[in-house]
């Protein structure tokens, strides 16, 4: 395996989380982002976001599909929550999916104020979720957005 195959998904990773920064920066809702393997990427804009327990639920803005992320393995840096996503799956057309992550972070801030994260020099605004993961067949997903309901 030459150096520029292991160098270009960190390259692509990077330019999916500045997309996702800028595009998230204007619009309230959340901005999922989905780069598969073979480097197309989706975008979806005006995901609704509602975490419920330890569960992420994820709507899509035509209301088509869901997804279900189940953290675990929280621990806390200041006011930002920081986890594993668990388990991962995509609810659509009366269908659940399982999606297999190899690894993954999701950081919450449900604090009232901007909260730094860790090891960064990212602010993380009110209310928000940042979810970064790789699936084992080497998508990656970066969601980034508001929360719009927060159940205990």
């Amino acid at each position: 395996m030459d150096r520029s195959s292991t160098i270009r998904p960190r390259v692509y990773a990077l330019i999916a989380a500045l997309a996702i920064a800028t595009v998230s920066a204007a619009s309230a809702k959340g901005v999922t982002l989905i780069q598969r393997a073979d480097g197309s990427v989706r975008t979806y804009v005006d995901v609704n976001i509602r975490l419920s327990g330890q569960t992420l639920w994820l709507r899509s803005a035509d209301r088509k599909g869901v997804l279900k992320i189940v953290t675990g393995a929280c621990s806390f840096v200041g006011a930002v929550q920081r986890c594993l996503p668990y388990a991962v799956a995509l609810i659509q057309d009366g269908k659940t999916r399982p999606i297999a992550i190899s690894h993954g972070t999701v950081f919450l801030n449900l604090s009232s104020t901007a909260q730094r994260l860790p090891l960064s020099s990212e602010q993380l605004a009110p209310r928000t979720i940042l979810a970064l993961w790789r699936t084992v067949r080497g998508t990656y997903v970066t969601i980034k957005g508001n929360l719009d309901e927060v159940d205990p």
